[in-house]
């Protein structure tokens, strides 16, 4: 007597639908789906979407005041070199013409590329000549980071983007 017979003769009960491939096989794509989109749901409620801003017209005037001012920053020759110290404190070196006067601190804006809550200001105090430190700042180490530099009138600034702040960057001047 054949397996077949056996089952459909009596002697072999058929196995339970639990016990069976195929139906484990046609419920799985369908539960990948419900997993996937309850973990999308979560990632949509509870992440921040700092990316969107609100008031894009605004934000559209502006920019051509932020020309002006690295325009501004082209006509004083200013240019700067930061750099991250052994302990990782925050140095910048700015040259500029002769007759400009550099100002007692510069803020230091380290912009996180995807993610605001990273986002960093330092007060950078003059130390020297066109020297300026914060040595309490922790510089970052890694990531990739839109880098802003400007005087506390907000006249003129030097912009740039680093990918890891391991090795100096250079900003204005022939950096552009």
């Amino acid at each position: 007597m054949s397996i077949a017979t056996q089952r459909m003769g009596g002697t072999m009960p058929p196995k339970p639908w639990y016990r069976q491939l195929w139906p484990w096989l046609l419920m799985t794509m369908p539960a990948i789906a419900l997993v996937g989109g309850a973990v999308t749901f979560w990632l949509a409620a509870t992440s921040n979407n700092a990316l969107v801003v609100d008031d894009y017209y605004r934000e559209g005037k502006a920019i051509n005041l932020e020309l002006a001012r690295d325009r501004k920053a082209d006509q004083l020759g200013l240019a700067a070199e930061l750099s991250r110290g052994p302990d990782a404190e925050a140095t910048l070196r700015i040259s500029a013409n002769p007759d400009v006067a550099l100002p007692p601190f510069v803020t230091l804006r380290l912009i996180h590329a995807t993610r605001a809550e990273l986002d960093r200001t330092i007060s950078l105090a003059r130390v020297g000549a066109g020297n300026y430190a914060a040595p309490q700042a922790q510089m970052p180490e890694t990531g990739r980071w839109n880098v802003v530099i400007e005087d506390p009138d907000r006249s003129w600034r030097l912009v740039g983007t680093a990918l890891g702040l391991t090795s100096p960057l250079r900003l204005g001047g022939d950096a552009h």
